[in-house]
């Protein structure tokens, strides 16, 4: 298939995502699932009928990925407009009078553009259909966020109602209603910080920029969000007299203690914009492999030589995992002495004596080891788990140590590279024998398609099932306080995410919000199903109960009762009654 192909599919897709959006501002959800769902029958149709056989499965990922992602960046709702006119009608002595420059814009224009030329390279000098297609999702995706942004900008309005101490920031797209109470830090930085809120910059996207121009910028957190604004400076000092005891940095009367805040050109910038551009290209997209095999292409290299170079150039990215990663994240060392003890006897108890302890500013609860290397890796906490209880820090610190110890990064990074060389390698094989078998090689795409996500899935949750029980007989507490460790970061992330949706106003205005299934508990089978098959952890649920029904060891026993279970709980309550 074709690059021009793959483009009017990824084209069809966005077309029937942008149809289902218009449809749902004036009519009932239910006729633009109806509407949508006729639209994709037709295409299918299409391609099953003149299309290629072995082209069809890329043409539908094509095409449901084209409409995933728009509808994914693009959410409409008819209510949204109503809510915005009432908020501009009823508050218009309340709206912030901000300031827009085209030079913000610009900056986010520039970087989007440099990352997305270079894959572009690869379209012109070698089209391959295979690399193209991969790349080709990223590109688009890319551009999608970029629009947005673009709209979002031109069309950002911004109410502030003293009597509420509430905040409204309000584009095309979104309506954010922000109780200023419900802040837990508010910082005046000097100026806007590219590199930390340009999405391919960080591997957390937690941060809402509706920054509009360089500048004095206030951040405010919130539960589970992170906003930054750029706002006149009267403002500011009206929204430092909110009423926050938790934050000390604020005291009535006073100004804002001011963060410094370099531009990204500066000199002292130089190394954390190329850690950042080189994790933007080598980890958020592939435009580094893609600009590697131009290189390769236009020198002539043979094929073979062409994915000796792919694998070494993969090999030193993950040689350097670790310091990708804190280029990525703007890792700093963790200085709190507390956390740093109990760190020290987990380290200890694990025979890692030279890890390093970081932390990263994100809303998220979580944790995570970095690095090929036992004796490079590094582990890293977000800011928002070390708010936790030192007990859960203590758990959470013994199952990253358990993923260094048995090298389950470097595992992991193998395991998907084999993963993905076997699956090709079983096309080409089948090709190869069956030459003529055309509906006999469809059939064995498809199926691995869906086999291989299983496969990794299976790897994976091993691996974190293992960290979970190993990782308990470096503690104390044993099994029961590496599942209060777990339980704890579920229930705060739970929390978390479930305060960041009332802030969007849909949400908030919607008496009948259905209520959400803590992650803690059991879900409906098919839920199950997808999180026990499909995804890298086992439910969390099961992580807990799993530990709390064991001894404190990891041994076959174990090894078989998860395989057992995780079959067990993916089949629906009534079969197994």
């Amino acid at each position: 298939m074709g690059i021009d192909k793959q483009i009017i599919l990824l084209m069809v897709g966005l077309l029937i995502g942008f149809i289902g959006i218009v449809v749902r501002l004036y009519f009932k959800s239910f006729f633009a699932i109806m509407l949508e769902g006729i639209l994709f029958i037709v295409s299918l149709t299409y391609i099953f009928t003149q299309m290629e056989l072995l082209d069809v499965p890329f043409a539908i990922s094509l095409i449901v990925y084209g409409w995933a992602t728009f509808t994914s960046v693009f959410t409409a709702n008819k209510n949204h407009a109503q809510y915005t006119k009432k908020i501009k009608r009823e508050l218009p002595h309340c709206e912030v009078r901000i300031k827009k420059s085209l030079n913000r814009l610009l900056i986010d224009l520039f970087f989007t553009m440099l990352l997305f030329g270079l894959s572009m390279v690869y379209f012109i000098f070698n089209p391959n259909p295979v690399v193209s297609l991969v790349l080709l999702f990223g590109l688009f995706s890319l551009l999608m966020e970029m629009i947005k942004r673009i709209i979002n900008f031109a069309s950002l309005r911004v109410y502030y109602e003293e009597d509420s101490n509430m905040l409204y920031v309000l584009t095309s797209f979104e309506g954010k209603r922000y109780p200023l109470e419900d802040a837990v830090d508010i910082e005046l930085q000097s100026n806007v910080d590219i590199l930390r809120l340009f999405p391919l910059f960080t591997m957390f996207n937690n941060n809402m920029d509706f920054t509009t121009k360089m500048g004095k910028t206030v951040k405010i957190s919130f539960p589970g969000e992170k906003i930054y604004l750029t706002m006149p400076t009267d403002q500011l000092r009206r929204i430092e007299q909110i009423h926050i005891n938790k934050n000390e940095q604020i005291n009535k009367g006073s100004v804002l203690s001011e963060k410094e805040v370099l531009p990204f050109y500066h000199r002292k910038n130089l190394k954390r914009l190329l850690g950042k551009g080189y994790f933007a290209i080598t980890v958020k997209g592939v435009g580094a492999y893609a600009t590697l095999l131009v290189i390769l292409t236009i020198l002539k290299v043979p094929v073979w030589m062409m994915t000796v170079g792919i694998i070494l150039f993969w090999i030193i990215n993950l040689a350097i995992s670790d310091r990708i990663l804190k280029a990525a994240l703007d890792v700093e060392e963790v200085t709190d002495e507390a956390v740093l003890k109990i760190a020290r006897k987990v380290f200890q108890r694990a025979n890692l004596p030279n890890i390093t302890l970081y932390q990263t500013e994100a809303t998220e609860y979580n944790g995570f080891a970095a690095g090929a290397n036992i004796g490079r890796s590094i582990i890293t906490l977000t800011t928002e788990t070390l708010k936790l209880p030192l007990e859960a820090i203590e758990g959470i610190l013994a199952h990253e140590a358990i993923h260094v110890k048995k090298r389950d990064i470097l595992i992991g990074q193998f395991m998907r590279f084999v993963s993905m060389a076997i699956v090709i390698g079983i096309i080409f094989l089948v090709k190869f024998l069956f030459p003529n078998q055309t509906i006999f090689l469809f059939i064995i795409i498809w199926v691995l398609m869906v086999i291989f996500p299983v496969v990794y899935s299976l790897f994976t949750q091993w691996m974190e099932v293992r960290a979970d029980h190993l990782g308990a007989t470096l503690l104390d507490g044993g099994n029961e306080q590496m599942a209060k460790s777990l339980q704890q970061l579920a229930k705060k992330q739970d929390e978390a995410i479930e305060k960041s949706g009332q802030f969007n106003m849909m949400n908030t205005e919607d008496s009948s919000a259905k209520e959400t299934v803590s992650s803690v508990e059991r879900d409906k089978w098919y839920f199950r199903l997808l999180e026990f098959q499909f995804q890298s952890h086992p439910p969390m649920y099961w992580r807990i109960h799993s530990l709390r029904t064991t001894s404190c060891s990891w041994n076959v026993q174990k090894l078989k009762k998860w395989w057992r279970e995780r079959m067990r709980e993916s089949i629906p309550d009534k079969i197994l009654k």
